[in-house]
């Protein structure tokens, strides 16, 4: 049985991310654990977790997140969500075909300014800090971003409440959509992160020091990086950090690869170059 992993874990709305990773530390008396990516302490859904070596391979998991929100049209918060003060009131009701002409403006590659309330730093510091702290911060203080959503999906409205699902990639903030719209998010639902959906993810009580390795998700299942298997002499010269010249043709082009040994064994990840010869070379990145 393997000794590291990924989880698909369900939080539940009520606690911050950083709560979860604590919780399981505790239950499953490991140190070396991590998560994917933030969720809100009010939102719920989907927390991809890594234990022991495979926090070490978190930056090459798919980006690509889905999410199901609900947004109130009645007023916007400081937050963009229902946990945060009320800055302006909307008694005027939005027609659906002008919601979807302004979804359509967020659909794709496009300009984002975080939320207030959010880990982006200014001088240094986060904003969620800052805005605790009692400084005076604007919108117009935050740096926009780059971001992109493959789709936006109208699911439900009856003002002031519309349902949506969003197709996104990483570094999107769904807060700010709500913000964009004249609202604030009511209720917020990751239902897809980084390839793992909330159908197979697993709640904090039923994980436990004796089962954990059972749900156990390995990076072959996970990372959607090419594979190329190696020898037991190869596999030994990738572990001691020697570069590797390789022959095998990949079916897609990729600058990372993930690596293992021809008995099943996973070594890690590494990156391709070719050189001035032609020869493909596999250099070690992450061995676990």
């Amino acid at each position: 049985m393997s000794d590291f992993g990924f989880l698909n874990v369900y939080k539940p709305p009520g606690i911050t991310s950083h709560d979860v990773i604590a919780i399981l530390r505790k239950k499953l008396n490991i140190r070396r654990i991590g998560h994917s990516g933030t969720l809100d302490p009010f939102a719920e859904g989907v927390l991809v977790v890594a234990v022991a070596n495979a926090t070490r391979l978190l930056r090459f998991l798919p980006e690509t997140k889905a999410y199901e929100a609900i947004v109130d049209l009645t007023k916007t918060t400081d937050t963009d969500d229902l946990t945060g003060e009320t800055l302006e009131l909307s008694s005027k009701e939005c027609e659906l075909d002008s919601i979807k002409d302004h979804l359509l403006k967020m659909t794709g590659t496009f300009e984002q300014i975080p939320p207030l309330y959010s880990a982006i730093k200014v001088q240094g510091k986060k904003l969620y800090e800052m805005m605790r702290a009692g400084e005076n911060l604007s919108l117009h203080d935050i740096k926009s971003r780059t971001v992109h959503v493959n789709k936006i999906t109208v699911l439900a409205y009856k003002y002031p409440l519309l349902h949506l699902q969003v197709s996104c990639e990483a570094g999107f903030y769904v807060r700010s959509l709500a913000r964009d719209l004249g609202g604030h998010l009511q209720k917020f639902i990751r239902i897809e992160s980084n390839g793992l959906k909330i159908e197979d993810s697993h709640k904090l009580d039923d994980i436990t020091i004796n089962n954990f390795r059972d749900y156990f998700l390995s990076p072959l299942s996970v990372l959607e990086l090419p594979k190329i298997y190696f020898n037991h002499q190869e596999a030994l010269g990738l572990q001691q950090g020697k570069f590797i010249s390789c022959n095998t043709a990949l079916k897609k082009s990729s600058e990372f690869i993930q690596c293992i040994e021809d008995s099943g064994e996973y070594l890690g990840i590494a990156k391709l170059s070719r050189e001035g010869s032609g020869t493909l070379l596999v250099k070690p990145q992450v061995i676990v």
